[in-house]
């Protein structure tokens, strides 16, 4: 179908997708229809004929791209099947592996998952004033290089600073390894320092999706790879929630001052939500005073009022087992376990919610993060996995002999490194000097054992006839400790086309560390409110609405101004989770939110999760509402008790 067709062009999709501008900007409110009109838009550019190739369209998950693909495949766009939407971070590393790349960077992009940080902390404790002051200074380093303080006049690390990077930056050399908040910036440093490089004239045509939530790092590499690119970028800094990975809203409101003559297109009309919520939402991030232009959220009248509940429980028990309840009602009435998205901020309520829809025999996933390598059992199978692949793997080696051992063995491990350096071999090629007895090295006996069992079992996999029998082995069939890892790695088998053990390891890992959540499913779908950013579904909850999870306390040492960004960005979280309800009165969905919460919960458990209570009686912490629930504003129902 033309791209142009039903759009009436009066409208702002219209105007967004026609615009021939070479910059331009689209401020799109939730559920307004931006994927719509950057569908359109997209659709526009193949029909002019600009080579698919030429066209980057960058969205902030995986599946963003893959819905780009479909939709456009649905209207037999020509050319859309050779469309590739990327996030900026898998971009990232597709560049760095480019040969002359490496050759100009001088670094391997192998990102570290978060379990194999623990030798590397071990490894520098040491020298850096131990485990908690390494993992601070390595959090500041990633902390910097996303925000370009390096950029930034009279910016300079203190002697500490510098200290600690010039020893994790061997580390990592050493390693042939990098942190993952070190990828995109490795890639914004070679587009910086080569303008001649190829790269930054590669796309003439660059879409760039939810660029409130990118940091300052990958702004700066859009920025550098459109030197010939006409940009389109959309966004709305009333859903920016992303300040933990450093993102930079002001780069969105900011933008049309250093892209002067851009359109500044705008979506208003919320097409997904009932109209109740959305005027609860209006109300809510109307409490919001740092915002450079306050902007409606339009309600459809066509999409009804919906059904909106707000439940009071006496303890988090009853919480748990009344939503569970609703749920499992929800589901014999014969609404789909797809249609049901249910949202908490903290495990304390999501994991025994989890816990309680399983034991009902209710279709459960749950997703918060790294479920799949969060034992012991799944992380030393993964590593053996990536050895098994690549035996010069010097971070999954470093993580396998020192597991077991005191202090990760980091005495005799700095003596195979220093051998190494000296030397030149690997620490594969040393470790195995060391068990035939051809080399010797002080306080190696425990590294040479856990070697002669790493080697033992990769021996193991090598006898095994193909990669399935591989992950048959590694993650055994009906065993908890290793189910999720099983189930992504049987997903990532089902989808490749022979054994290649590289795409693999490759694939699995990539989708380990950017875990996606898919739009499709048939099962209950339990999460973190960051988690469901791009989500939407026909019955949403939000349990566990209590001061204290939502909004979260501010970190101590901020100054009052910052203390008002936390809870502002807080605040448009809280936005972020109830627009996320969608109503199709049409097909009998009205579009139903609930937000619940309770009274009182154990202190221990209200302590584990940051929580402090309102007031302890006889080991119980009592709990507040959230504050966000009075800022729904008249709209909003009169709480019930549950």
């Amino acid at each position: 179908m033309p791209w142009s067709d039903g759009l009436n062009p009066a409208t702002p999709a219209f105007r967004i997708a026609a615009s021939t501008n070479q910059r331009v900007r689209v401020v799109a409110g939730p559920g307004t229809g931006k994927s719509f009109a950057m569908k359109r838009r997209v659709a526009r550019l193949l029909e002019d004929g600009v080579a698919p190739g030429a066209i980057l369209p960058v969205t902030f998950t995986r599946v963003a791209a893959e819905d780009l693909h479909r939709e456009l495949v649905g209207m037999e766009v020509p050319g859309c099947d050779d469309l590739e939407g990327v996030t900026v971070h898998s971009l990232a590393l597709r560049m760095l592996m480019r040969n002359h790349v490496l050759g100009a960077t001088g670094r391997v992009p192998r990102p570290l998952n978060e379990f194999e940080l623990e030798p590397l902390i071990c490894d520098l404790k040491d020298t850096h004033g131990g485990k908690k002051e390494v993992k601070k200074l390595r959090m500041a380093y990633e902390a910097a290089w996303a925000r370009l303080q390096h950029q930034q006049p009279g910016y300079a690390p203190s002697p500490a600073d510098a200290a600690f990077q010039a020893d994790l930056l061997a580390w990592l050399r050493f390693h042939e390894a990098m942190l993952i908040g070190e990828v995109i910036p490795q890639l914004h440093q070679y587009l910086h320092s080569n303008p001649a490089a190829a790269e930054r004239s590669e796309f003439a045509h660059i879409l760039v999706d939810e660029y409130q939530d990118l940091n300052r790092a990958e702004q700066g590499v859009i920025e550098l790879l459109s030197d010939a690119a006409e940009v389109c970028i959309v966004g709305d800094d009333d859903q920016s929630i992303y300040s933990f990975k450093h993102a930079h809203p002001d780069g969105i409101r900011e933008w049309l001052n250093i892209n002067a003559g851009a359109d500044d297109l705008g979506l208003d009309d919320c097409r997904r939500c009932p109209t109740r919520v959305v005027e609860m939402a209006s109300s809510l991030i109307g409490h919001n005073v740092l915002r450079p232009v306050p902007r409606p959220l339009n309600p459809m009248p066509a999409n009804g009022a919906g059904d909106v509940r707000i439940i009071q429980y006496r303890n988090i028990t009853q919480e748990v087992a009344g939503v569970a309840a609703l749920v499992a009602q929800m589901i014999a009435d014969g609404v789909p376990a797809g249609d049901i998205l249910v949202l908490t901020q903290s495990k304390a309520f999501g994991m025994p919610l989890y816990g309680a829809l399983v034991a009902n025999e209710v279709p459960t996933k749950s997703y918060y993060a790294e479920t799949e390598l969060s034992h012991d059992d799944a992380q030393r199978a993964f590593a053996l996995l990536k050895l098994f692949v690549n035996r010069q793997d010097r971070v999954a080696l470093r993580w396998l002999v020192g597991v077991n051992g005191n202090n990760w063995h980091a005495a005799g491990y700095r003596r195979v490194r220093e051998h190494c350096e000296n030397t030149g071999t690997s620490p594969w090629d040393t470790m195995t000097q060391l068990e035939r007895g051809a080399l010797a090295l002080p306080y190696t006996n425990g590294i040479v054992a856990s070697f002669r069992e790493i080697v033992q079992a990769l021996e193991a996999l090598e006898a095994l006839p193909d990669l399935a029998s591989v992950v048959d082995q590694l993650f055994p069939d009906g065993q908890d400790t290793t189910r999720d890892i099983r189930a992504l790695a049987l997903a990532v088998l089902a989808e490749m086309e022979n054994d290649d053990r590289e795409a693999f390891i490759r694939d699995l890992s990539a989708a380990i560390s950017q875990p996606e959540i898919p739009t499709e499913i048939e099962d209950v779908r339990i999460m973190s409110l960051h988690k469901s950013k791009g989500l939407s579904a026909p019955v949403t909850i939000i349990a566990g609405c209590v001061q204290g999870l939502l909004p979260r306390p501010p970190a101590n040492g901020l100054t009052p101004a910052e203390r008002d960004q936390h809870l502002e960005e807080q605040r448009r979280l809280f936005y972020v989770g109830i627009t996320r309800v969608k109503a199709a009165p049409q097909d009998g969905k009205p579009g139903t939110l609930i937000l619940t919460y309770c009274q009182e919960m154990p202190v221990g458990d209200a302590l584990s999760v940051g929580i402090t209570p309102a007031q302890r009686r006889y080991g119980s912490a009592m709990l507040h509402a959230s504050q966000f629930i009075r800022e729904l504003g008249p709209a909003a129902p009169n709480p019930i008790a549950g």
